[in-house]
This record gives structure tokens, sequence and C-alpha cells, in this order.
């Protein structure tokens, strides 16, 4: 069940947030931030780091769900909406990491994912590897003239 409530919370977030302009350019972002999601969290379970339970609709092992709500959507609008200004980008990575490290907390306590060989400081350190790879890719491909 919370794999299906944070996909409809991250679609309303969608509807409200997005620039359909703009969606032209940064679903890319979500894309990237998905095929980025899913090979982590592959590989994470591979290597017997976290399990996920309760998929319901299995992705590379984790929910169908969680990819396609909040992790394609959060890929969306983090190009849509990211700072020109570098120290600003810097603080954007923190704010979407901790943000995005309270999500996967929460999951954690519902139950529908555990850590086995992991620590919560090791997703903040991957969350901050992952916004700051996509700040890179949004400026370097989808908007390179604007910034």
């Amino acid at each position: 069940m919370p794999w299906i409530v944070s996909f409809i919370l991250s679609w309303i977030l969608f509807f409200l947030l997005i620039d359909f302009k703009q969606l032209k350019t940064n679903i890319w972002g979500g894309i990237v931030a998905l095929i980025l999601a899913s090979f982590v969290d592959w590989g994470g379970q591979k290597l017997g780091l976290y399990e996920f339970h309760d998929l319901i609709i299995p992705w590379f092992g984790c929910s169908a769900f969680y990819k396609f709500g909040p992790v394609f959507v959060i890929g969306i609008l983090f190009a849509q909406y990211l700072p020109r200004k570098k120290k600003l980008q810097g603080l954007n990575i923190i704010v979407q990491s901790i943000l995005f490290l309270c999500l996967e907390n929460l999951i954690i306590r519902t139950g529908t994912a555990e850590y086995v060989r992991w620590h919560i400081l090791a997703s903040l350190t991957a969350d901050l590897l992952a916004f700051s790879s996509l700040t890179w890719f949004t400026i370097a491909f989808l908007k390179k003239e604007a910034y």
C-alpha cells in the first residue's frame, strides 16, 4: 500500500507543479532519474545491501509504483525547477536529497523496504550523488542555452 500512496501523491504533486510547455524537455530528467534509480536499487539488492517487499508490480526488483511515481516525477520536477545560480543549485541538491531521504525513511518504517547491510547515511550519500548527476545532466543536455 505505501507504494501506491507514494505513487498517487507524486502524481498529484506533478499536476500541481508541472509546466506543460517545458515537459517535452524536462521529461528526460524523469527518464534519467528512473534509469539511475533502477540500476542502483537493482544492484543494491543483488549485493544484499537492502530489500524491497510487497512490490505489487516489480521493476528491477523494486516497485514500479515507486519508480514511476516518486522517482520519475521528482526527476521531471527537479529538471524544471533547477536554479540558475551555482550556490542555489548546491542548496537544491542538499534539500532534495534530504526530502528523498525522508521518503525512504517512511518506506523503511512501513516495512516495505529494509536495510540489510546498509545505513541511512549511505542513502544520503547516494542521493547527493544522484541529484548532483541530475543537476549536471539538466545543465549539460536539457538547458545548456539557459545556463
